[in-house]
Order: structure tokens, then C-alpha cells, then sequence
């Protein structure tokens, strides 16, 4: 059992510095990455509608799942019918 719990602590420690090292490479090569992705938007005159999927989108993300399913609408009760007059 001990030795399960420590390989599990060296298993963390592992995936820890593996994130860090990821996060310093990715900021490392975004300035590139980004004159790339200019450089190529000018070379074949990309707008930013075309560019739509690729981009983050601004706001608010909308809720899923459980929290944005729409509550069903209020049931009304019946019209009564009005008695015929003889």
C-alpha cells in the first residue's frame, strides 16, 4: 500500500512538471506562432469572417448541460366551454 501512495505522489510530480514545461514551450512560441498567422492572413487576404471558427469568442460561454436545459413552460388550464342557451 505504501509503496502505491508514493509512486502515486512521483506520478504527480511528473504530470506537474510536465504542465510547467508545456506552458513556458507554448509561451515561448506564441510571439511566432502569432506573426505566422498574420503573415499568412495578409499573404492570402484572410478577414476575420472567414477566420470566425478559428477565434475565441467573446463574453460569457453559455451554460451546458443540466444547468441550460430550459425549464418546460407553465401548463394553462383548459378554456371552458360556454353552456349552450336554449
Amino acid at each position: 500500500m505504501a509503496n502505491a501512495q508514493q509512486r502515486l505522489k512521483e506520478i504527480a510530480a511528473q504530470e506537474q512538471a510536465l504542465a510547467d514545461e508545456k506552458k513556458k514551450l507554448l509561451d515561448a512560441s506564441k510571439d511566432a506562432d502569432l506573426e505566422t498567422v498574420k503573415q499568412l492572413c495578409k499573404q492570402h487576404g484572410f478577414t476575420a469572417t472567414q477566420l470566425r471558427s478559428a477565434l475565441k469568442k467573446k463574453g460569457k460561454a453559455k451554460a451546458t448541460g443540466d444547468a441550460a436545459a430550459k425549464k418546460p413552460a407553465a401548463k394553462k388550464a383548459p378554456a371552458k366551454k360556454a353552456a349552450a342557451k336554449k
